[in-house]
């Protein structure tokens, strides 16, 4: 096998003050360089990777209002439902209770007609005997 390369402390070594100078100057620029650009890189990279996950927040957080949404609407339905059934009820009895007005009211009008009647018979023959009584028979009454 051959002799591999001499290494840097020969190149160093064979340099000038000057050159050494120079090229340390260069190799630093270098690594300079190299980590400024790999920083670049990471920090686009970690941008890119902040850009997607925010997308994918705003993603998921839109699933997430929706399938709220979704669930109150069914909350909001089932207590809808027991609040038409609570006033479907509440009718049904205030419904109840006006008929049983209505219906006393019919039967109070009824006895009070045959009041009336009674009244109105009995009137008609206690005239009709007041003018027997008193002689008067060619006065005609009708009502």
């Amino acid at each position: 096998m051959g002799k591999k390369g001499k290494g840097k402390g020969n190149k160093l070594a064979n340099m000038s003050e000057e050159e050494r100078a120079r090229y340390l100057q260069m190799r630093a620029d270098m690594e300079e360089e190299t980590r400024r650009r790999k920083m670049q890189l990471i920090s686009m990279y970690m941008k890119n990777k902040l850009k997607r996950e925010d997308a994918f927040g705003r993603l998921n957080m839109a699933k997430i209002n929706q399938e709220w949404r979704s669930i109150l609407r069914q909350v909001k339905i089932q207590e809808l439902r027991r609040e038409i059934v609570d006033v479907e009820s509440f009718f049904q009895e205030a419904l109840k209770r006006k008929d049983q007005v209505i219906h006393r009211l019919i039967a109070h009008i009824e006895s009070t007609e045959d009041m009336y009647a009674n009244l109105q018979q009995s009137h008609m023959e206690n005239i009709t005997r007041i003018v027997g009584t008193i002689g008067i028979t060619s006065l005609k009454i009708t009502f």
